[in-house]
C-alpha cells in the first residue's frame, strides 16, 4: 500500500471490485487479462449511465428552450463519454502486466487500488448529477452542478491516466502522483506551486543548484504549464541547457528537463534514449518570451509524457508549434527541493 489514505480507501469501498461478475483478480498471471477486462467493462457500463442522465437534462433543456445553459451540460456529458470511450477501447500494446515476467507486487497493490476508486467514482460522481437534475427541474442555476461534476470528471481521467501507466510499466508508480489521483476531485483545483509565477530575471534553486530565469515557454489549453529555462552560475557557460517545467495543476508534477532530439510526428514517444507514455496531450496556445521580447500567441499541440527506462520518475514534453518540433526529457523534482528568491535585487534591500 502507498499510504494509509490507500488503506482507508479499500475500507471504504469494501468488496467493491468483488462484485464484478468474474473477477478473480491480477495475482495470476493467466487472469490478468480477463481481469482487465471485466472491469473495464463494469466500469464503462457504470459511467455511461451517468452521461446518459446528464443527456437526458440537456435534452429537457433544450425542449424548454433553455437554449443559453445547454452548453456545460453538454460539455460534462462528452467529458464523461469519452471517460466511457477510453476505458473500453484502452489499449496497453505489450503491457509488462500482461507479459512473462513477474510484476511488482507494490503495482498489482496499486492497480486494485486504481480500480476501486474508478468504481467508487461512479459515486462520487452521482451527487453533482443529481444536483443537476434536481437545479434543472426547479429552474436554478446550473453551472455549479455542471462545473463540480465536470472537476470529478477531470479526476477520474487523471486516475484512468495512472492506471495505464502501471499495466504498461508493470511498476508502481510514484506514491506521491498515486495519493493526488486518488485524492478528493477538489485537490484538481487546488492551487499551482508558487513557480508558476516566476519571472524573467528572478532566482531559484533546485536542490542546492542556483539559477535565474532567462526565458519562459507558457502554454494553455485543456491542460497549462510553462517551461522556465535555467541560466546562471550552476549551468555555468560550457553547461547544459535545462528548463523548470510547472503545471497550472500541481497532481501534474514539477520536472527538471533538458532539451533533447524530438521525434517523428504520429511515432512512438521515444526521448533521449527511452520510451516514454503519453499522460496527456491536447492543443492549445502557447507564446515563448526571452530577454528580447516574446514570440506572440502560437498555436500549439503538446504531449506530457511518463516513464524514460527503469526509473518511475522520468518526465518529458513535446511541443508541436506548427511542424516545428521541440522535446524535453528529465526527472521529476519535489517541490520542497525548490526555494523562490525573488529578484537578486529584492534580496540586498
Amino acid at each position: 500500500m502507498v499510504s494509509s489514505f490507500a488503506e482507508n480507501l479499500e475500507r471504504r469501498v469494501g468488496d467493491v471490485l468483488d462484485r464484478v461478475p468474474g473477477y478473480r483478480g491480477y495475482r495470476s498471471k493467466e487472469d490478468r487479462r480477463d481481469a482487465d477486462r471485466r472491469v473495464r467493462e463494469h466500469v464503462a457500463t457504470a459511467y455511461a449511465q451517468q452521461a446518459d442522465r446528464v443527456e437526458r437534462v440537456a435534452r429537457e433543456l433544450a425542449d424548454r428552450r433553455r437554449l443559453t445553459e445547454i452548453g456545460p451540460v453538454d460539455d460534462l456529458a462528452r467529458a464523461i463519454r469519452h471517460l466511457v470511450d477510453r476505458v473500453r477501447t484502452a489499449s496497453y500494446g505489450y503491457g509488462a502486466l500482461f507479459g512473462d515476467r513477474d510484476v511488482d507486487a507494490a503495482a498489482l497493490d496499486q492497480l486494485r487500488l486504481f480500480d476501486e476508486s474508478l468504481l467508487s467514482g461512479v459515486e462520487e460522481l452521482q451527487t453533482p448529477i443529481a444536483a443537476l437534475e434536481a437545479t434543472q427541474a426547479a429552474g436554478g442555476d446550473l453551472a455549479e452542478p455542471a462545473r463540480t461534476a465536470s472537476t470529478i470528471v477531470q479526476s477520474l481521467h487523471d486516475r484512468f491516466d495512472l492506471r495505464g501507466q502501471v499495466v504498461e510499466t508493470g511498476k508502481p508508480a510514484a506514491a506521491e502522483s498515486v495519493l493526488l489521483a486518488l485524492g478528493p476531485a477538489g485537490a484538481a483545483n487546488a492551487p499551482a506551486h508558487s513557480a508558476y509565477d516566476l519571472k524573467l530575471g528572478e532566482a531559484l534553486a533546485i536542490l542546492g543548484d542556483d539559477f535565474l530565469v532567462d526565458a519562459r515557454i507558457a502554454v494553455s489549453g485543456s491542460d497549462e504549464f510553462r517551461l522556465f529555462r535555467l541560466g546562471g552560475a550552476s549551468r555555468g557557460s560550457g553547461g547544459d541547457e535545462e528548463w523548470f517545467f510547472v503545471p497550472r495543476r500541481p497532481e501534474q508534477g514539477l520536472a527538471r528537463l533538458r532539451p533533447v532530439a524530438a521525434p517523428p510526428p504520429g511515432g512512438e514517444a521515444n526521448l533521449d534514449g527511452g520510451a516514454f507514455t503519453v499522460s496527456t496531450d491536447g492543443s492549445g496556445e502557447g507564446e515563448i518570451t526571452g530577454t528580447g521580447g516574446d514570440t506572440g500567441l502560437r498555436a500549439v499541440r503538446y504531449a506530457l509524457v511518463t516513464g524514460g527506462g527503469e526509473a518511475t520518475d522520468g518526465r518529458g514534453i513535446i511541443l508541436d508549434w506548427s511542424g516545428e518540433r521541440q522535446a524535453f526529457a528529465g526527472r521529476a523534482v519535489h517541490p520542497n527541493d525548490v526555494e523562490l528568491f525573488g529578484m537578486p535585487s529584492e534580496r540586498l534591500n
